[in-house]
Formats: structure tokens, C-alpha cells, sequence
């Protein structure tokens, strides 16, 4: 885990001691944010860490929030991200979900290459694709390969992000 200053983002209930806490639902507990509405209530530069637990899925342009955490973000933070994958059932199931992901689309982000005229604002610092039940019998080696093929195997995706800002 990350040292310095911490960002619990769109936490929900799970409010996080020594943490700021952020989301769209009222509570002495949280700072008000709502994430579809730019910019954001924090200073450039703030955190060391946030993170992005299952809620990623639910904002309406999630490339403006992760460019609007990355203005709130340290040179060389990490932007810790869970979302489930793509082509798990479960992803479908809550109907406030606008958006699916796979491990290519934080590649894509990272490249920046269908930009015209930038630089790399992100890399990539791991990757883990979380098996479900089924997919935990499975060896890794064959896991990754027909997951492009068959559903329900990988069940979450947790991609951390390193901000590049120099």
C-alpha cells in the first residue's frame, strides 16, 4: 500500500480510516463528489493513492474521471482500479452499469495512441485478472487464452495506474 495521502474515490460504504473518503451520496463521513461533474473538489497534486473499488463502470466518461484524478494526482501516484470484466456475467448485473472493460482498454488509455499530439499521461504497473469459480480450475497458462473465447472465466480485472505527469 501506498504511503502519503490517500483517496477513497465514489467509496460507497466502505469509508476508510486515515483515508478522504469521496462520493456522490451524503454523509458526514464523505466529502460530496459526484463524478460526472467536473472538476473535482481537491486541489492538483493532493494524492499519493486513490482508489477506484467498482465504481468505475457507473460514470458516464470515464476517461474525464480518470484525467480529472490524475489532476488531483502526484507525479508517480497509483490509481488503483477494480472493475469486473467484460465477459462476466456478473458485470451485468446491475442495471446502473453504463460500461464493461478488459485489460485492453487500460492499454489503450495508457498508449494514448489514438490521440493526436500527446504524450503518455498513465502506465500500466500491474495487472491482475481475478478468476471465478470455474476459472480457478483452470491453469493460468491456458486461463488467459480462452478467456477470449468462452464467458466466465475471469471474473474481475484489478489494474493499477501510475500517474506520468513530467
Amino acid at each position: 500500500m501506498a504511503r502519503g495521502k490517500k483517496l477513497n474515490f465514489s467509496c460507497g460504504n466502505d469509508i476508510r480510516q486515515g483515508w478522504d473518503n469521496c462520493d456522490i451520496q451524503k454523509s458526514k463521513k464523505v466529502i460530496y463528489c459526484d463524478a460526472d461533474k467536473l472538476p473535482y473538489p481537491f486541489k492538483d497534486n493532493a494524492y499519493d493513492y486513490i482508489l477506484l473499488k467498482e465504481c468505475l463502470i457507473c460514470f458516464l466518461y470515464p476517461r474525464k474521471v480518470l484525467l480529472e484524478l490524475r489532476r488531483i494526482a502526484k507525479d508517480k501516484a497509483v490509481i488503483d482500479i477494480e472493475v469486473p470484466y467484460y465477459a462476466n456475467k456478473g458485470s451485468h448485473n446491475d442495471l446502473d452499469v453504463l460500461h464493461y472493460f478488459s485489460e485492453s482498454t487500460f492499454v489503450t488509455l495508457c498508449e494514448n495512441d489514438c490521440r493526436i499530439g500527446t504524450k503518455p499521461l498513465f502506465r500500466i504497473a500491474s495487472v491482475y485478472k481475478e478468476p471465478t469459480k470455474v476459472g480457478k480450475f483452470i491453469p493460468k497458462f491456458l486461463r488467459d487464452t480462452l478467456s477470449l473465447f468462452f464467458n466466465g472465466i475471469i471474473g474481475k480485472i484489478f489494474i493499477k495506474l501510475e500517474v506520468i505527469k513530467e
